[in-house]
């Protein structure tokens, strides 16, 4: 009798959990993984199935944490990787490294949340320390595994095998992994597949498949940008339990934040009360009391940014100022502030060639005559462009005081006069400064930048430069110079520039070369008897600059390059209204219908390279914004023998295409392109014709 109660309990049970067990992904033939192809052997489908089990069951208290860990992080490592331009598939190596613990550790001494050693943590910038630790940190970390798998990336163009050697180093991946695999677009994983690659494709599968059947989560972040604060006085201000904001910050390792950057902590909240967690960090921030002796002076005006195309304006040392968001130009800039171009780039001493840097704080209207404080201590690498927008002083100015006739760089820990003139018989003075690579003026700007919509979220500004144009949230003020000199003064020692033997153009020399696959600079300068320096200064080419298949290089003509007029020193000319700014002279080039986009260039200096309207090119290649990427192929002319632009044209599918890489050149989704040529997955094979609209 007791034998069978228990085989009818035990048969009871199991339909029970027959009937609750819920339906789980099963692992395919045939899938694309961060931008690859992966063909899976039937061995493999099986080792997959049993770890995307083991990922998904029991679907216990223990998943269900993990799930809103997803929902709280991804979404900050979703929008790094897309700035980096790494595929979206590798967020979930995070997933497996750490579980999405920012204190994880394992047994080999890796740490945070993408587990670095603290030597390639080190030697990806991360700080580590008592104070800070950035391996636990959600920002710096994922943009420092970016940065990882972009430079292994460089060596085998397969993300696949760069997410091996996230784990085996670069020699480990190119020793276990089939030489096939660099530069393909298409992989297998079969038998000799090692298994931390089958574990992150099982991890991508089993998560994105539950994530997508899982509620939303009652609770979410809100980022509260800031330094030289400790985690007890933000609780305070939001009313938060400062326990709690401890364990999601736990990357500061006194519980404050030192002053020299701005970290973003992350703020716990429940869903609903977004909202007014938000309105209470803002209320925060307006209230703050600016920090004495820091230049710019910086105040949010603009509460909230329905899109990305609105504009946000500041209070910049007491003037009118507006963020320069990713994309704009000085033209955009100047008619969202409802400014002329000509006057914007006056009040910025500015030229219309000189680029628009995306985090900055630009001026709208005239900056004043005189620095709010006497003197200012030029940090390495600085100009007096730089320190004119760091106070607000105009650049005309700024030269006359300091007896200085060009904005060239200055020396470093010299003393620029920013309110009177510098007696002429008194000596340049030179101060000591700490000798680091990282000056202030590369620092970001402790901004927000955007806010998402959906959610109310605010999000930090990370962007960074490493330009001259730069705001210094940080310089301190000098209230007197110290009496160190030096016994010469550059401006009067000025030596005569060597004239060059300018090389003379050979009249039989095309005005253009297409540059063919494999093609140097130096070939190009070999075929066609000109050097090198020129043909870079010719097309605004730097040293590190890579040329691209198809590119238009421009063999004749004058450098790219720009020069700032001396300055006039009468004050009379400074009183005047700002001189209309002639726009660039067109470059057509005849018979040219496509451009590769090169490093630094915008839509608009594109146009004018080819004759033609920024309107032109959107409308051709159907841009909506002004956004453009390094590589991608833009038609510069119209299509002969029509008015307009074809709507539709053919790609003929090359080695090592994929339908992601061919949307992202044509600036359409991979949706797009399975709708319009009626493609059921992403399988595409060589030589396949693809319509693109």
């Amino acid at each position: 009798m007791k034998r069978l109660i228990a085989f009818l309990l035990f048969v009871l049970t199991t339909s029970l959990y027959a009937q609750s067990e819920i339906p789980l992904p099963k692992a395919p033939s045939k899938i694309e993984f961060a931008n690859v192809v992966v063909n899976v052997d039937r061995h493999v489908q099986a080792q997959l199935d049993e770890l995307i089990r083991g990922l998904l069951m029991p679907e216990n208290a223990f998943l269900q944490a993990k799930l809103e860990r997803m929902q709280w992080y991804f979404p900050i490592i979703e929008q790094i990787l897309r700035e980096e331009k790494v595929p979206d598939d590798l967020k979930y190596l995070a997933v497996m490294e750490s579980n999405l613990y920012p204190d994880a550790l394992s047994s080999s001494g890796a740490v945070g949340f993408w587990q670095f050693k603290t030597p390639t943590a080190l030697e990806m910038g991360l700080r580590i320390d008592n104070d800070i630790d950035e391996r636990k940190y959600i920002y710096s970390s994922t943009k420092a595994a970016a940065g990882y798998f972009k430079k292994n990336n460089e060596q085998f163009n397969n993300w696949v095998m760069c997410i091996y050697a996230f784990n085996q180093g670069a020699g480990g991946a190119a020793k276990e992994l089939p030489k096939a695999w660099q530069s393909s677009s298409f992989v297998e994983f079969n038998r000799q597949t090692p298994e931390y690659l089958i574990k992150a494709l099982a991890n991508r599968i089993a998560f994105e498949y539950k994530l997508n059947r899982t509620k939303p989560s009652e609770s979410t972040f809100i980022v509260y940008p800031t330094q030289n604060q400790s985690l007890n006085d933000i609780a305070n201000k939001l009313n938060v339990d400062p326990i709690e904001l401890k364990n999601y910050n736990v990357w500061a390792g006194k519980r404050f934040i030192p002053d020299g950057k701005t970290y973003n902590v992350l703020v716990p909240t429940k869903a609903e009360n977004a909202g007014k967690s938000l309105a209470l960090i803002r209320e925060v921030e307006a209230n703050a009391p600016t920090q004495k002796g820091v230049y710019p002076i910086l105040k949010r005006l603009t509460k909230v940014a329905t899109s990305d195309e609105d504009p946000i304006f500041y209070k910049i040392n007491n003037k009118q100022g507006i963020l320069a968001r990713p994309g704009n130009e000085a033209a955009q800039l100047a008619m969202k502030g409802k400014v002329k171009l000509g006057s914007f780039l006056f009040f910025n001493d500015m030229s219309d060639r000189d680029l628009i840097k995306t985090g900055k704080v630009y001026y709208l209207e005239k900056k004043d005559k005189r620095g709010p404080v006497q003197f200012h201590t030029a940090a390495k690498g600085q100009t007096l462009w730089d320190i004119s927008q760091l106070y607000g002083i105009r650049l005309k100015k700024l030269l006359k005081y300091n007896r200085i006739k060009n904005a060239e760089p200055i020396q470093a820990g010299q003393v620029v006069w920013l309110q009177s003139k510098r007696p002429r018989n008194q000596k340049i003075e030179i101060r000591p400064v700490p000798n680091t690579e990282e000056t202030e003026e590369n620092k970001p700007i402790p901004v927000l930048a955007e806010y998402n919509t959906s959610d109310d979220t605010e999000k930090a500004s990370n962007a960074t430069s490493n330009t001259h144009r730069v705001i210094d949230p940080t310089a301190q003020a000098l209230d007197e110079p110290k009496t160190i000199v030096i016994t010469q003064e550059p401006e009067e020692q000025l030596a005569e520039p060597v004239a060059k033997e300018e090389e003379k153009p050979d009249p039989n020399t095309p005005e253009y070369h297409v540059v063919q696959k494999g093609e140097t600079l130096f070939a190009i300068s070999e075929k066609y008897n000109i050097s090198v320096t020129k043909l870079r200064e010719i097309n605004g080419l730097k040293p590190s600059s890579v040329l691209q298949y198809g590119e238009i290089l421009k063999l004749k003509g004058e450098p790219v390059t720009y020069v700032r007029p001396a300055q006039n020193e009468s004050e009379e000319m400074e009183e005047k209204e700002p001189v209309r700014i002639s726009e660039p002279k067109a470059n057509p080039k005849p018979n040219v219908e496509y451009h590769t986009v090169r490093s630094g260039q915008t839509l608009y200096s594109i146009s004018k390279m080819y004759g033609c309207s920024v309107e032109d090119i959107q409308n051709w290649n159907q841009i909506r914004g002004t956004n453009i990427e390094v590589g991608q192929r833009l038609r510069v002319s119209q299509v002969s023998g029509n008015n307009a632009y074809s709507p539709s044209r053919t790609h003929v599918v090359r080695k090592g295409d994929t339908l992601f890489n061919i949307a992202q050149r044509n600036n359409v989704s991979v949706q797009d392109l399975r709708q319009w040529n009626n493609l059921r997955g992403n399988n595409i094979y060589i030589g396949q014709k693809l319509k693109i609209k």
